[in-house]
């Protein structure tokens, strides 16, 4: 007890009360600052939604001409997109998921289909055309490059962002 009350106790408290208070509003600075750069994926997120219900409808009319296990691959990849979590692993699933809808809708086009189920078939492929380039076409991964680059990556941020253990925004590629 007689350290704390001494002049040399006194330095050294400070010390560290400025050091913790340094670190904990570093790190809640941070993380406040990736929160809001990770608040601009829901459009994505919208997105990834529409693009869920685009391809229950392809499994719908694929159903009435393919075999389960030439659409198995699609519910699979639906099933990995509606449970993903953190967003590069959903861009991961997005990306299984436009390759096995694209597959499903090739297999559908040698189909001998009705006229009415050509035309939804076409228009699911335009659909997720659409949000595949809407997607392409968010502001969410820029915004997630320049938080990186331009708030993790300058001084003194960058050495407390591994000091208080804040990463990076994940990119949705």
């Amino acid at each position: 007890m007689k350290f704390f009350k001494s002049y040399t106790g006194g330095l050294v408290v400070l010390a560290v009360v400025i050091v913790l208070s340094v670190l904990l509003g570093s790190h809640r600075s941070l993380v406040s600052e990736r929160a809001k750069v990770e608040a601009q994926f829901a459009s994505i997120a919208g997105d990834l939604q529409d693009c869920l219900d685009i391809t229950a409808n392809v499994l719908t009319v694929g159903g009435r001409y393919l075999e389960e296990d030439e659409l198995a691959g699609l519910e699979g990849s639906r099933n990995m997109l509606s449970d993903w979590h953190g967003i590069s692993s959903g861009y991961t699933a997005y990306t299984r998921l436009q390759e096995e809808a694209s597959a499903v809708l090739d297999a559908l086009e040698t189909c001998a289909l009705t006229e009415k189920d050509r035309q939804y078939v076409q228009g699911f492929r335009t659909d997720l055309a659409a949000e595949a380039d809407t997607i392409a076409r968010d502001g969410y991964n820029a915004a997630a490059e320049q938080f990186n680059r331009r708030v993790l990556g300058a001084f003194p941020a960058n050495i407390l962002s591994r000091l208080t253990f804040v990463a990076g925004a994940e990119l949705f590629a």
